[in-house]
């Protein structure tokens, strides 16, 4: 097995890898070193906090519509909806034939005694 292919990954992928955890690194050196400065004045902030609020605000212009988030849309948007509706549906026309029937007693109306 040629060693620029080891475990499927080619070289340029390898290399691209490795120079994003070098820069990476490198921003988290400067961090460290920025927090530890006792004579640092202003704010300092977290690049991680960059990070996931680009990640937050730029997540629709990425977005792809594929088969499993069509399936995942459907299923939150309709399924649950239909099905909490039926189920309550079910559990009102329930109770009211237990209570036609008198099996069940309805309960006292603490308003009107």
């Amino acid at each position: 097995m040629a060693p620029s292919t080891e475990w499927g990954v080619p070289a340029a992928e390898k290399q691209a890898e490795l120079q994003r955890s070098q820069i990476r690194s490198k921003i988290r050196n400067d961090y460290q070193r920025k927090i530890n400065n006792p004579r640092h004045t202003g704010s300092l902030i977290d690049p991680a906090y960059f990070r996931w609020n680009y990640a937050r605000h730029n997540s629709y212009a990425y977005f792809k519509a594929t088969k499993l988030t069509s399936i995942t849309g459907a299923i939150m948007g309709i399924a649950i909806p239909a099905g909490l509706i039926y189920f309550f549906y079910r559990h009102r026309k329930y109770t009211q034939e237990m209570y036609d029937s008198g099996q069940w007693a309805k309960p006292r109306n603490l308003v009107n005694g």
